[in-house]
């Protein structure tokens, strides 16, 4: 009897036909003015089907080849249609989103919800959020690409990459940041490996000098100051700065013209302000110091060109998906390199989501089809829209959305301890 492969085995032989080669969709020419009518039209004809029983198998065959350029239109006009309404219903002021579908980028999108934000710089799909923690997966790339190098070896402890020791500031994004050098020896077993998958031992922050919450290795505990000890070691590896590196090894490859982990002045007057749940505005922070956890600047198509990369890219998610940890039994969710991931009979699914003040920002794709999103907001209240979004883009059910991670304050503590998540 045949052994069932494992999810992940599964899920990436889809990337691959009967050849071994690499098998990507044609693209598809777009549409004019003229198609875009016809598109229109095909919405509304949305459920109609030909004769026959619809108890008849037969009668609704199943689709073998990809949608048509029509058909594709119209399901974007969908995907367009339903973010505006999104956003006007949760009064997100400003939102873009990009969609992945067959490992390539074939939407962009971008709404206005409230009449209150009268920043002057106007909302396109080329605008600049912060994308917070989904900073992490980007950078985690390209560490990846390191070690394929053999430039970085994930299970040697960091510090033989930092022969001066390690030297942690509590505020990384300020230039002037106190400083403390770690001396706890649990630090000499730290690997790469642990940090990307958020079992260092380390907390989220510090907010002080630097300390273990527990053994590493021993269980997960999401952690930004695991990220910026990393980057360290990236940099002293790689001789550049962690803007340097990733416009090196990640940016410029992609095409990613419109994003930096420091606020170059050429994105600036591009930036949108944040917004506070209680409706306070943020103007943009500048950040002059890139950290890897979280000073990403980026667009939602620069960040749909990355997510289309990784999805081609069959190496670097075996990579991810190796090392998984668990995270929540329940929900079947679990942290590889870098991201979340939510695991089921035929598929993973990658995710993570960001969470800076006055933005948000959720990603998730799936291993196996390809097809994934991801969606920035300026407002707290951001993370409303994944949800409803993610359903129209990549329907099923998703276990992700009633994480306690995806909740703040209050919401998440109620979810992550009583199990109840609103």
């Amino acid at each position: 009897m045949t052994a069932t492969p494992p999810p992940i085995e599964r899920a990436l032989s889809m990337i691959h036909d009967a050849s071994g080669r690499q098998r990507l969709p044609p693209r598809r020419p777009m549409l004019g003015a003229f198609g875009r009518v016809l598109a229109s039209l095909a919405i509304l004809c949305v459920g109609c089907v030909s004769s026959g029983s619809a108890s008849d198998p037969a009668a609704v065959p199943l689709r073998t080849q990809p949608p048509t350029a029509l058909e594709a239109a119209a399901q974007q006009e969908v995907w367009r249609d339903t973010l505006q309404r999104l956003a006007t219903r949760y009064g997100i002021c400003k939102v873009t989103a990009a969609v992945v579908r067959e490992r390539e980028l074939r939407f962009v999108t971008a709404a206005q919800g409230c009449a209150t934000d009268q920043s002057d710089e106007s909302l396109t799909t080329e605008s600049i959020f912060q994308a917070a923690s989904l900073s992490k997966p980007v950078f985690a790339y390209a560490v990846l690409k390191l070690a394929q190098q053999g430039k970085i070896d994930l299970d040697a402890p960091v510090l033989r990459y930092l022969p001066g020791g390690y030297e942690h500031r509590s505020q990384p994004y300020l230039p002037d940041s106190p400083a403390d050098r770690v001396s706890d020896p649990r630090l000499q077993a730290v690997t790469a490996r642990m940090v990307l998958n958020h079992t260092a031992g380390l907390p989220n922050w510090a907010e002080g000098p630097l300390y273990f919450i527990g053994n590493p290795g021993q269980r997960w505990e999401y952690s930004g100051e695991g990220y910026v000890l990393l980057q360290r070691a990236v940099e002293v590896v790689t001789r550049q700065n962690l803007d340097e590196f990733m416009a090196r090894e990640v940016f410029q490859p992609i095409g990613m013209m419109h994003s930096a982990y420091t606020s170059r002045s050429d994105l600036e007057k591009h930036i949108v302000p944040g917004w506070t749940r209680d409706g306070t505005r943020l103007e943009p922070w500048s950040f002059r110091v890139p950290v890897s956890a979280f000073t990403l600047y980026t667009s939602a198509r620069d960040y749909g060109l990355f997510l289309a990369a990784l999805m081609k890219d069959e190496a670097l998610l075996r990579q991810i998906v190796a090392s998984s940890v668990s995270v929540d039994p329940k929900l079947n969710l679990g942290w590889g390199l870098g991201w979340g991931l939510e695991t089921d009979q035929d598929d993973v699914v990658l995710w993570h989501w960001g969470n800076n003040p006055g933005y948000r920002a959720f990603v998730l794709a799936s291993v196996r089809g390809g097809n994934g999103f991801v969606m920035f907001t300026n407002s707290d209240r951001g993370l409303t829209l994944a949800e409803p979004f993610g359903q129209q883009v990549m329907p099923g059910p998703r276990s992700v959305y009633r994480s306690y991670l995806l909740r703040d304050g209050l919401a998440s503590l109620l979810c992550e301890i009583f199990g109840v998540c609103i």
